[in-house]
């Protein structure tokens, strides 16, 4: 794992805003996947944060790469009603710090995802 990836991630887990909202840089920007829309620092706060970390659950969190350009990870999401996906992220890094995001799901079913190797 990488400094980004282990102080971002960790934060998350830990259900830490402040520390997560310190891994973004202040000119970063979040582009959806669904919809293409971009989300800018300016949309984020404490309390969204803390909103986002409790909706659902991030389950099998795996940094895939992180070097001083680029991290790439991957979790899955289980949500109250039981739907998961399977969700890469992309950062840019600039300064350190998380300056672009993009990511992609794929949808499971809850029977595809109560099979999945990792739940065995």
């Amino acid at each position: 794992m990488g400094i980004v990836y282990d102080k971002f991630r960790g934060a998350w887990l830990d259900r830490d805003a402040e520390t997560y909202m310190s891994c973004l840089h202040t000119e970063y920007e979040f582009h959806l996947h669904s919809n293409g829309r971009k989300i800018t620092i300016a949309n984020y706060d404490v309390d969204r944060i803390l909103n986002f970390m409790t909706e659902s659950e991030q389950l099998h969190p795996t940094c895939i790469y992180e070097n001083e350009e680029i991290l790439v990870e991957h979790f899955y999401t289980v949500a109250t009603d039981g739907s998961c996906e399977a969700v890469l992220w992309s950062h840019k890094l600039k300064d350190g710090l998380i300056w672009r995001s993009q990511n992609g799901c794929t949808s499971l079913t809850k029977e595809q995802w109560d099979a999945h190797p990792l739940n065995q």
